[in-house]
């Protein structure tokens, strides 16, 4: 299948189902699946394969693979620790970190993560909780000075049908650098996302997620660095088609950008050139 045609499936799915459109982007950002039932007090583990093409550069093909283990409370309340690992298999400079054909860490963090600890009596609002604590495990933000970054994610979703959910999430974002600059970058100090996502149960096993980002970064000031002092703006989408093969087997399809909807200070939309620079993922998870 050509790039092309792949690109053009998935965004003909985001159009299809409300034009409501997902690390990355900066620190990985994957959304917490929803879950309804109370389970046992467990060990968790994934193991997350992607397999990854960059639209726009046709020399530019890695693996952006991640692992997890931890445990769920019976309360459903989760602590996990999850670990980023790439490997850039083409020699395109597009993907830093390290030589072609090698494999190496990328963000890891820890996580502690509250499903549904509040939903109204008829089911349909709920909230979600996480917090992430992320380490300095990807070498080009620890040699930037990154200490660490704290996320906290509020989320409100209501059930609209059967089929059909939507949820919005708020996240701010407190970035420690031990410097205010590297390499004429400025850093970054703190963070708001705001994203909007519409879920869609296709059948018992396919589903979709419609996810819509907005990220705006406050940069450190740093006399000569580039983006010194400035909000840095970042509005993306990630849609993921995931199929069940059982209870602990799923693969899927994925697509996020690389360039933005917008320009970086919202002076203005370039959604079609956006589209086109950006990631196209083949995904297979196994999970405990």
């Amino acid at each position: 299948m050509s790039k092309n045609s792949v690109f053009t499936w998935l965004f003909f799915l985001s159009v299809s189902f409300g034009n409501a459109v997902h690390a990355a982007p900066t620190l990985e950002e994957k959304s917490t699946p929803l879950s309804a039932e109370t389970p046992s007090g467990k060990f968790i583990g994934t193991l997350d394969i992607r397999p990854s093409d960059v639209f726009k550069d046709t020399d530019s093909f890695r693996m952006e693979n991640s692992v997890s283990f931890g445990y769920r409370f019976p309360s459903q309340a989760k602590l996990i620790f999850q670990q980023e690992l790439w490997s850039n298999l083409s020699s395109s400079p597009t993907l830093p970190g390290a030589p072609q054909g090698t494999l190496f860490a990328r963000d890891g963090f820890f996580s502690l993560t509250t499903d549904q600890f509040w939903k109204s009596e008829d089911g349909a609002w709920f909230t979600i909780y996480e917090g992430r604590a992320y380490l300095p495990t990807f070498a080009a933000r620890r040699d930037a000075g990154m200490v660490t970054a704290i996320r906290n994610y509020f989320t409100l979703g209501r059930k609209l049908t059967p089929w059909a959910t939507l949820a919005v999430t708020e996240t701010p974002v407190a970035h420690i650098f031990t410097n205010n600059a590297f390499n004429g970058k400025a850093n970054p100090l703190f963070e708001n996302r705001f994203q909007i996502k519409a879920s869609f149960t296709l059948t018992s096993q396919l589903t979709l997620g419609l996810p819509l980002i907005w990220q705006s970064t406050k940069m450190r000031v740093s006399a000569g660095a580039s983006k010194s002092g400035i909000w840095d703006n970042f509005i993306w989408i990630n849609p993921e088609l995931f199929y069940a093969l059982d209870s602990n087997y799923t693969v899927g399809l994925a697509y996020y950008d690389l360039g933005g909807l917008t320009k970086n200070d919202l002076s203005d939309l370039q959604i079609m050139e956006g589209l086109r620079d950006g990631v196209v993922q083949f995904i297979f998870k196994a999970s405990l």
